[in-house]
């Protein structure tokens, strides 16, 4: 993962710190590497106020949605899968649920196996060296443009994706950041909050005016607050505090002012910096953090202590449209040599009981699939009712949401930048 040795009070347990550690990986938007992969960075406007990305592509945001280049057209409707070899997955460790894979390759009468990396920007290099041979890519929003750009995913033919229009929330059949789905399907969801123990932080953080602000007055929790270790969203969650939601922001005074009210927090609460929360806070080590809710959906499923009290854990997170919310996607590879298989894929990867197992056993992170509602998930005793905010719904991820995209590498670099004091102290 990036920089995952970095900071000492950060540690790894087993698959899902795995699993939630990309979670920071997937921010950088290397500048190196995007110029082994696509045309170089043209930081010129689109549309008023729209930024130019690789090749040439707008950066998409939720207001500003992007229609992706095709270099090739997709394939022919109607053929058979490819048989016999290896069907290659390429995606981040254990965060895809092996028994499925196994399954999807019995189905189809192939061998599978999962090629794993560490990291977002690990994944496009070797990919763009031509370094691994895989069918399918796990992929992040802010990451397609620049891979579409490098011509490494091959356009898709939505008919052998019929589970998409099927199952899925009928805006993710043409997001923002792929109109029309001419690469991508959507695979998890998740939003960022507050995640805290109500037997041991005393305020109702659900009730409170600001609720970001319960950081800034955590003095008594001192040793027991955390801040996810992500440059984009520790820093976010610094602006949300202060009303600001231009999330995206390569304004050096937005971001500097961000970093002083972060760098506040030290002697306020002493705050931990990583994303282990999943773990920490149902077994009592951590009171008080900065969360993704997917996260908050495993500590409950896979880290409750036994004979602990799922009750006592609380996730807030704002009010729609001022609420971060996040989508992974599926892709097919450019140089694959099934691409009809890797088109099954994707739609069994969509498939209602399959995505859905793969979330309430494996991954714990959110599908978006339009049969799952709080209610359906707390009547089922599949999460206990006080955490029936974690659960997202599709309007969520409409054009007034705020999302992390990416940025030209001048703006990256204030964000890094300005985060690297922070976890430094400087």
């Amino acid at each position: 993962m990036r920089d995952r040795d970095r900071h000492p009070n950060f540690t790894s347990n087993g698959r899902l710190a795995a699993r939630t550690s990309r979670r920071r990986a997937l921010r950088l938007f290397g500048a190196g590497v995007a110029a082994g992969v696509a045309a170089p960075w043209i930081v010129r406007r689109a549309f008023a106020d729209q930024l130019i990305g690789p090749g040439g592509i707008p950066l998409a945001r939720p207001n500003q949605p992007v229609t992706l280049p095709r270099f090739e057209d997709p394939i022919k409707s109607g053929l058979e899968p490819e048989t016999g070899g290896t069907f290659t997955i390429f995606n981040y460790a254990d965060y895809i649920d092996k028994k499925l894979v196994d399954e999807f390759g019995k189905k189809y009468k192939v061998k599978t196996q999962i090629t794993t990396f560490d990291s977002m920007d690990q994944a496009i290099t070797r990919l763009a060296k031509k370094a691994v041979r895989a069918d399918v890519t796990e992929i992040t929003p802010e990451r397609i443009s620049q891979a579409v750009a490098g011509k490494l995913l091959k356009p898709l033919n939505l008919d052998y994706i019929p589970n998409l229009q099927k199952n899925i929330w009928p805006q993710m059949h043409s997001p923002f950041y792929d109109v029309e789905s001419r690469y991508t399907v959507p695979y998890t969801i998740y939003s960022t909050g507050i995640g805290w123990r109500s037997d041991k932080v005393s305020e109702d953080i659900h009730k409170l005016d600001n609720p970001w602000s319960i950081f800034w007055n955590s003095q008594k929790y001192k040793g027991y607050v955390g801040v996810l270790d992500d440059d984009r969203e520790a820093l976010s969650m610094a602006m949300q505090y202060r009303g600001n939601y231009d999330i995206n922001t390569e304004d050096p005074a937005a971001i500097d002012k961000a970093l002083a009210d972060l760098k506040a927090l030290i002697p306020i609460c002493n705050p931990k910096v990583n994303i282990t929360e999943y773990q920490t806070l149902p077994e009592g080590t951590s009171w008080l953090h900065q969360t993704w809710s997917g996260n908050m959906f495993s500590a409950v499923i896979s880290y409750m202590p036994k004979g602990g009290d799922p009750s006592t854990l609380q996730y807030w997170t704002p009010p729609r449209g001022k609420s971060v919310v996040q989508n992974d996607c599926w892709a097919i590879l450019g140089r694959t040599k099934k691409p009809v298989l890797a088109h099954l894929f994707l739609n069994y990867m969509l498939d209602q009981d399959v995505s859905y197992n793969n979330f309430v056993n494996f991954v714990g992170y959110q599908p978006p699939l339009n049969s799952i509602t709080p209610e359906k998930l707390v009547s089922d005793g599949v999460i206990p009712a006080n955490l029936s905010t974690i659960v997202m719904g599709p309007a969520d991820l409409g054009p007034d949401s705020l999302q992390i995209m990416s940025l030209t590498p001048k703006g990256q670099a204030l964000w890094q930048n300005a985060y690297a004091k922070f976890v430094s102290g400087v």
